[in-house]
């Protein structure tokens, strides 16, 4: 009479077999959720930059996006003070450092920067690195 089932032999193999591929796979996924977490983090911040260009251009008036680890916010300017406008979770929500050599990033009436002519982010996290830079002219670009 054959009973259906496994052997204890059998099932050790199968389960040494995984804890070796388990192992091996390890590494890998730990690059690849920082990776997620830093492209995720520096998408969350280019948006909220051409957010801020965009508004600025299209309703004439200044707006900036203030970078903190915590929170992305953007703000228009109202005659003597920023007002509000829109926020987003900050690159810590991912669990990604920043670092910028601006906090702050004001766009004029033309889209362009005002102020500081180039401001450069880097966001980190384990292995993975990101780099945008802000231009005079407003533009992003992600190195």
């Amino acid at each position: 009479m054959h009973r259906g089932g496994f052997t204890i032999a059998e099932l050790l193999v199968t389960i040494m077999i995984v804890a070796l591929v388990a192992a091996l796979g390890m590494p890998r996924l730990g690059r690849t959720m920082d990776w997620m977490a830093t492209d995720a983090a520096t998408r969350d911040v280019s948006t909220a930059l051409a957010v801020a260009r965009a508004t600025a251009a299209m309703q004439g008036i200044r707006t900036r996006v203030v970078i903190a680890a915590d929170s992305l916010r953007l703000d228009r300017w109202e005659p003597a003070q920023w007002v509000p406008l829109r926020r987003w979770p900050g690159p810590l929500s991912r669990g990604v450092s920043v670092d910028m050599s601006n906090p702050e990033v004001v766009f004029g009436p033309t889209g362009l920067t005002w102020g500081v002519s180039n401001t450069k982010v880097v966001l980190r996290r384990g292995t993975q690195v990101e780099v945008l830079t802000v231009s005079s002219v407003g533009r992003v670009k992600r190195w």
